[in-house]
């Protein structure tokens, strides 16, 4: 039980390494700054 527990963040942060690596081949980086300047430029009044 205790190695489970020491390994679990290990485990988790490669499942999330893996995600956002896919998340950058999936072509999702332009989406998400796209979408950040957009909510930017409405908070700042120009959009």
């Amino acid at each position: 039980m205790k190695t489970a527990r020491r390994g679990l963040p290990y485990l988790l942060l490669a499942l999330g390494a893996g995600f956002i690596t896919l998340g950058i081949y999936g072509g999702e980086v332009a989406v998400v700054l796209s979408r950040a300047a957009n909510i930017c430029l409405e908070c700042i009044g120009i959009g």
